[in-house]
């Protein structure tokens, strides 16, 4: 298997923004994870989970209000991890989940 970017090494096509949304991973053997998002842009986000998730690998992304989004882990370690999106979002939708900090919820 190609090695993916590390944390490190990860090159990002849009910048990211800070979030704080909830979110559910679907791992194609595992099943479901909820998760937390800690940023996003139009072509991937950060997350922390409780499971380790291995570079490559394939998951479904559920965001409140839409339908799950194809997206392939970039990088997992001590519980955080990247994702990058088979499908760009559109920008105000990343906008949109860009707005949800700590103290909005909105």
């Amino acid at each position: 298997m190609q090695k993916l970017a590390t944390r490190e090494e990860e090159r990002r096509v849009a910048e990211r923004r800070p979030t704080a949304t909830p979110g559910v991973l679907r791992h194609f053997r595992r099943g479901a994870e909820f998760i937390d998002l800690v940023d996003i842009s139009t072509h991937g986000c950060g997350f922390t989970s409780r499971w380790p998730f291995e570079a490559g690998a394939r998951v479904f992304l559920g965001l409140p209000g839409f339908e799950p989004r194809l997206a392939t882990v970039a990088w997992h370690e001590d519980g955080q991890g990247g994702l990058r999106f088979d499908r760009p979002l559109r920008p105000v939708v990343a906008e949109r989940f860009a707005a949800r900090t700590p103290l909005s919820k909105s």
